[in-house]
Protein backbone atom coordinates (compact mmCIF):
# COMPACT_ATOMS: atom_id res chain seq x y z
CA UNK A 1 0.00 0.00 0.00
CA UNK A 2 1.29 3.45 -0.87
CA UNK A 3 0.90 6.57 1.27
CA UNK A 4 0.25 9.84 -0.50
CA UNK A 5 0.54 13.18 1.23
CA UNK A 6 -1.06 16.17 -0.48
CA UNK A 7 -0.88 19.81 0.57
CA UNK A 8 -3.80 21.96 -0.54
CA UNK A 9 -5.95 24.85 0.61
CA UNK A 10 -8.62 23.80 3.14
CA UNK A 11 -11.27 25.28 0.86
CA UNK A 12 -10.32 22.71 -1.79
CA UNK A 13 -10.92 19.64 0.40
CA UNK A 14 -14.27 18.70 -1.13
CA UNK A 15 -12.90 18.95 -4.69
CA UNK A 16 -9.81 16.87 -3.83
CA UNK A 17 -11.89 14.12 -2.18
CA UNK A 18 -14.27 14.03 -5.15
CA UNK A 19 -11.35 13.78 -7.59
CA UNK A 20 -9.73 10.80 -5.86
CA UNK A 21 -12.88 8.88 -4.87
CA UNK A 22 -12.78 6.80 -8.06
CA UNK A 23 -9.32 5.38 -7.34
CA UNK A 24 -9.08 5.42 -3.54
CA UNK A 25 -11.67 3.77 -1.27
CA UNK A 26 -13.05 6.18 1.31
CA UNK A 27 -11.94 3.80 4.08
CA UNK A 28 -8.31 4.57 3.16
CA UNK A 29 -8.69 8.36 3.28
CA UNK A 30 -7.78 10.13 6.49
CA UNK A 31 -7.98 13.90 6.88
CA UNK A 32 -5.86 15.61 9.52
CA UNK A 33 -6.00 19.15 10.76
CA UNK A 34 -2.76 21.10 10.30
CA UNK A 35 -0.74 21.81 13.42
CA UNK A 36 -1.37 25.34 14.68
CA UNK A 37 1.48 27.75 14.07
CA UNK A 38 2.41 29.87 17.08
CA UNK A 39 1.40 33.50 16.89
CA UNK A 40 4.22 35.68 15.67
CA UNK A 41 5.14 38.98 17.28
CA UNK A 42 4.33 42.16 15.38
CA UNK A 43 6.46 42.79 12.30
CA UNK A 44 8.73 45.19 14.21
CA UNK A 45 9.13 42.74 17.07
CA UNK A 46 9.51 39.86 14.61
CA UNK A 47 12.45 41.50 12.86
CA UNK A 48 14.26 42.28 16.13
CA UNK A 49 13.64 38.77 17.45
CA UNK A 50 14.80 37.26 14.14
CA UNK A 51 18.08 39.20 14.38
CA UNK A 52 18.68 37.83 17.90
CA UNK A 53 17.97 34.31 16.69
CA UNK A 54 20.35 34.71 13.74
CA UNK A 55 23.15 35.72 16.11
CA UNK A 56 22.44 32.69 18.30
CA UNK A 57 22.32 30.06 15.53
CA UNK A 58 24.57 31.42 12.79
CA UNK A 59 26.75 28.48 11.71
CA UNK A 60 30.51 28.88 12.03
CA UNK A 61 32.81 27.59 9.27
CA UNK A 62 33.61 24.64 11.57
CA UNK A 63 29.91 23.69 11.80
CA UNK A 64 28.95 22.25 8.39
CA UNK A 65 26.20 20.03 9.85
CA UNK A 66 24.56 23.03 11.52
CA UNK A 67 24.60 24.82 8.17
CA UNK A 68 23.10 21.77 6.46
CA UNK A 69 20.44 21.39 9.15
CA UNK A 70 19.47 25.06 8.82
CA UNK A 71 19.25 24.70 5.03
CA UNK A 72 16.98 21.68 5.43
CA UNK A 73 14.80 23.43 8.02
CA UNK A 74 14.50 26.49 5.77
CA UNK A 75 12.87 24.46 3.03
CA UNK A 76 10.58 22.43 5.31
CA UNK A 77 12.58 19.21 5.63
CA UNK A 78 10.72 15.91 5.33
CA UNK A 79 12.75 13.09 6.89
CA UNK A 80 10.96 10.39 4.89
CA UNK A 81 11.18 11.85 1.40
CA UNK A 82 14.47 13.74 1.83
CA UNK A 83 16.34 10.95 3.62
CA UNK A 84 14.63 7.98 2.00
CA UNK A 85 13.38 6.76 5.37
CA UNK A 86 16.94 6.29 6.65
CA UNK A 87 17.71 7.90 10.04
CA UNK A 88 20.45 10.54 10.04
CA UNK A 89 22.10 10.76 13.46
CA UNK A 90 24.36 13.66 12.42
CA UNK A 91 21.34 15.71 11.31
CA UNK A 92 19.50 14.87 14.55
CA UNK A 93 22.52 16.03 16.56
CA UNK A 94 22.77 19.24 14.53
CA UNK A 95 19.06 19.95 15.17
CA UNK A 96 19.71 19.42 18.88
CA UNK A 97 22.65 21.82 18.77
CA UNK A 98 20.49 24.47 17.06
CA UNK A 99 17.78 23.99 19.68
CA UNK A 100 20.35 24.30 22.46
CA UNK A 101 21.77 27.49 20.92
CA UNK A 102 18.25 28.93 20.76
CA UNK A 103 17.98 28.70 24.55
CA UNK A 104 19.96 31.94 24.76
CA UNK A 105 16.96 33.63 23.09
CA UNK A 106 14.08 31.43 24.25
CA UNK A 107 14.40 30.05 27.76
CA UNK A 108 12.79 26.65 27.26
CA UNK A 109 13.51 23.23 25.80
CA UNK A 110 12.58 22.48 22.21
CA UNK A 111 13.11 26.11 21.22
CA UNK A 112 13.58 24.92 17.65
CA UNK A 113 9.78 24.79 17.47
CA UNK A 114 9.85 28.58 17.28
CA UNK A 115 11.51 28.24 13.84
CA UNK A 116 9.85 25.10 12.50
CA UNK A 117 7.18 22.87 13.97
CA UNK A 118 7.89 19.16 13.62
CA UNK A 119 4.88 17.15 12.46
CA UNK A 120 5.03 13.36 12.58
CA UNK A 121 3.63 11.55 9.56
CA UNK A 122 2.36 7.97 9.44
CA UNK A 123 1.88 5.25 6.85
CA UNK A 124 -1.55 3.91 5.99
CA UNK A 125 -1.00 1.06 8.48
CA UNK A 126 -0.40 3.66 11.24
CA UNK A 127 3.35 2.97 11.42
CA UNK A 128 5.65 5.96 11.77
CA UNK A 129 6.78 7.37 8.43
CA UNK A 130 8.86 10.42 9.29
CA UNK A 131 8.80 14.04 10.39
CA UNK A 132 7.97 17.11 8.32
CA UNK A 133 9.11 20.53 9.56
CA UNK A 134 6.61 23.34 8.96
CA UNK A 135 8.40 26.70 8.99
CA UNK A 136 6.87 29.38 11.24
CA UNK A 137 6.73 33.09 10.32
CA UNK A 138 9.67 33.74 12.66
CA UNK A 139 11.59 30.86 11.08
CA UNK A 140 10.90 32.21 7.60
CA UNK A 141 12.32 35.61 8.59
CA UNK A 142 15.37 34.04 10.28
CA UNK A 143 16.10 31.90 7.23
CA UNK A 144 15.69 34.98 4.99
CA UNK A 145 18.31 36.82 7.04
CA UNK A 146 20.68 33.83 7.07
CA UNK A 147 20.36 33.43 3.29
CA UNK A 148 20.88 37.16 2.71
CA UNK A 149 24.17 37.09 4.62
CA UNK A 150 25.27 33.87 2.91
CA UNK A 151 25.31 31.74 6.06
CA UNK A 152 23.02 29.11 4.54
Amino acid sequence: MMLLTIKFAPSSLAAVLKAIEAVVPSSQIEVYEPAPIPKAPTDDGLDELAKKVVVAIRPKPTQPMRREALQKLARGHDTFFDQGGVPDAALRNAMGAISKALRSVFEHDQAIRRLAIPRKTFMADKSYQGTVYDVTPLGARVFELLKAEGSI
